[in-house]
C-alpha cells in the first residue's frame, strides 16, 4: 500500500469427495450409535460421488512499520482439513489412527487470528518478538469413554466430533552474530476440546471444554553456540516442557463379584513434565579455500543430565493390583561421535 504498509491477501477453494461404494448405516432411534444398536447397513453410490465436501478459504496478512526497526504485525486464515488423527494415549505406546472424511464423519474447519510486534536492535544484532494467537475449530475428532479400538473396521461408532479452541503468546529472543550467538524462546499455550451428545452416557467430562492430548501450557527452548576459535566451538540445546495430559485411575469397586476400575475426567491429570540438555563441541578443520574436502568433527551428549522423561503413562492389573508404568526412550545420556565433509 506505501513505504510502511503491506498487505497480502489470498482466496482459494477447497473440496474433498468421496468416489466410491459406500455404507449407509441404520441405527434404533433414541440410543447410542454401536454396534449393538445397528439395524440394517445399505450400500449405495458405486463408482459416484457419494458425499462432497468444501468451502471458501482465506488468507490475510498484514504489516505495518511503527519505525525502521519496530513492525506489527496481523494476520487471519481459514481452513478445512478432511483427514483426522485419533490418538490413544492410555497404552504403553501411544498410537494414532487416521480417518477420512465420509458420509458419517464431517471435515475439520479451523479459523484463526494472530497478531505479533518485531523489534531489531543493534544494526540488526538482536532480534526479538512478541506474538498471540487465537484459534477456532469445528468437527474436531475423538474417541467416545469406553471405546473398543482394536481392528474396529466401523470407527464412526466409536467417535464423537466437537468444537476446539487454542490461544498462546511466544517470545523470542535471537542473537544473530559474535562468539555467542543462539536464541531463547518460550511459548504459554493452551488447546481445548469439547465433546458433547445428545446422549449423556456418551459425553466426555459432562460436555465441558477440557485439555486435548497435546495441550501443554509451558515450553522453553534455549539453543547458544560459542565460537572459541574459528575451528573451535560448542554448543548447548536446553528444553522443557509441561507433561502433557493423561487420564488416572481413581478408584476400584466390586460388582457381582467383578472387579471394576473407575477413573477420571479425560486429561484431568499429566504426566511429568520434560526437560532435557544436550551439550556439543565442534572442530573444524583448516579452512584453506583450495582444498579437496572441507571436513569438521562433532562430539555431542544427548541427555546429559541423564533425565528419565517419560514418554506415555500406563496401567496395568497384576495379581489384582492395578500398577503404573511408564515408558522412556533414552533415559540415560547418549555420546555420538560424527565426522563430516564436504566437496
Amino acid at each position: 500500500m506505501n513505504d510502511k504498509l503491506l498487505i497480502d491477501v489470498g482466496l482459494r477453494y477447497s473440496m474433498f469427495a468421496t468416489l466410491g461404494e459406500t455404507e449407509a448405516r441404520i441405527y434404533e432411534e433414541g440410543v447410542p450409535k454401536n454396534e449393538e444398536t445397528l439395524v440394517e447397513t445399505v450400500s449405495y453410490g458405486n463408482n459416484e460421488f457419494v458425499e462432497t465436501y468444501g468451502g471458501p478459504e482465506v488468507r490475510v496478512s498484514a504489516r505495518y512499520f511503527l519505525g525502521e526497526d519496530f513492525s506489527v504485525k496481523a494476520s487471519y486464515n481459514s481452513t478445512y482439513q478432511y483427514i483426522h488423527r485419533l490418538s490413544n494415549t492410555t497404552t504403553i505406546s501411544p498410537i494414532d489412527t487416521w480417518k477420512l472424511s465420509d458420509n458419517n464423519i464431517k471435515p475439520q474447519r479451523g479459523r484463526q487470528v494472530g497478531l505479533g510486534f518485531y523489534k531489531n536492535l543493534d544494526a540488526n544484532t538482536y532480534e526479538i518478538s512478541l506474538e498471540g494467537y487465537y484459534k477456532e475449530a469445528d468437527n474436531l475428532l475423538d474417541f467416545k469413554v469406553g471405546s473398543e479400538l482394536l481392528l474396529n473396521e466401523t470407527i464412526e461408532t466409536e467417535t464423537l466430533q466437537g468444537d476446539g479452541q487454542a490461544y498462546g503468546v511466544e517470545f523470542l529472543i535471537r542473537k544473530n552474530s559474535g562468539r555467542l550467538n543462539g536464541w531463547i524462546g518460550y511459548t504459554y499455550a493452551r488447546s481445548f476440546l469439547k465433546l458433547d451428545s445428545e446422549y449423556a452416557e456418551e459425553r466426555v467430562n459432562n460436555g465441558e471444554y477440557f485439555p486435548t492430548n497435546y495441550d501443554k501450557p509451558h515450553d522453553f527452548s534455549a539453543v547458544l553456540n560459542y565460537k572459541f576459535t574459528r575451528r573451535f566451538s560448542a554448543s548447548a540445546n536446553l528444553s522443557y516442557q509441561t507433561g502433557r495430559p493423561v487420564t488416572y485411575p481413581v478408584a476400584r469397586y466390586n460388582f457381582n463379584n467383578s472387579e471394576y476400575v473407575v477413573y477420571s475426567n479425560r486429561n484431568e491429570f499429566r504426566i511429568p513434565d520434560y526437560y532435557r540438555l544436550d551439550l556439543g563441541f565442534n572442530i573444524e578443520g583448516n579452512h584453506k579455500l583450495k582444498k579437496l574436502a572441507h571436513s569438521f568433527w562433532n562430539i555431542s551428549v544427548y541427555n546429559v543430565l541423564g533425565r528419565n522423561n517419560p514418554y506415555s503413562v500406563f496401567f496395568v492389573t497384576e495379581n489384582g493390583e492395578l500398577k503404573a508404568y511408564q515408558s522412556s526412550i533414552f533415559s540415560i545420556p547418549v555420546p555420538t561421535i560424527t565426522y563430516n565433509f564436504k566437496f
